[in-house]
């Protein structure tokens, strides 16, 4: 049985270990690396996690058997021109579980308690653009491609591109409307 919900600051440990499997595992998939990511403590990480508010910025977890086996945040923009928009990052499937819809599932979580945010409009992520899988699941969705970011990342001096892409939660505001609004002409 999947469950699939909000993470706690006791979820820290899990989380975090996780965090950093799948760092190693998939470099190309995270901004962050290995690396830096390992300096942090299990308790940098609770704190990280009691800091987020549950109904603009969490993250989910997807449990299998009681394991913590997937993890992907959402974050609502903060700024006032730009709170229209959220974020989904670090999403990440354990190997020995992949292929078996929980990735699916949660990303699907994260979607709906995003559609609650009632000022929020569209939710972008970014993902490899050789991740096909990933990229089919997120198409399911809705999301739909708008951009392509050409060497967003470099690992060992090989250069990975990122795919940009959108789920439009609301219908886009009508031009004329604003310009209405604004008495432009």
């Amino acid at each position: 049985m999947i469950e699939i919900r909000k993470l706690t600051p006791e979820d820290a440990e899990d989380y975090f270990t996780l965090r950093l499997e799948g760092l190693v595992k998939f470099p190309e998939a995270f901004a962050s690396s290995y690396e830096e990511e390992i300096e942090r403590k299990a308790e940098q990480v609770a704190d990280r996690l009691r800091g987020q508010n549950p109904d603009t910025h969490f993250t989910a977890g997807a449990l299998y058997g009681g394991e913590l086996v997937g993890i992907g945040t959402f974050l609502q923009r903060e700024k006032n021109k730009t709170k229209h928009k959220g974020d989904i990052v670090g999403v990440y499937v354990a190997k020995h579980v992949q292929r078996n819809g929980i990735g699916f599932k949660l990303l699907q979580y994260l979607v709906e308690e995003a559609r609650k945010i009632e000022d929020l409009e569209q939710i972008l992520l970014t993902v490899m653009s050789e991740n096909s899988s990933a990229i089919r699941s997120y198409e399911k969705l809705g999301f739909n491609e708008y951009g392509l970011e050409r060497r967003s990342l470099k690992i060992n001096g090989y250069y990975y591109d990122e795919l940009l892409m959108m789920l439009m939660l609301k219908e886009e505001s009508n031009i004329d409307e604003t310009k209405d609004a604004l008495d432009i002409p």
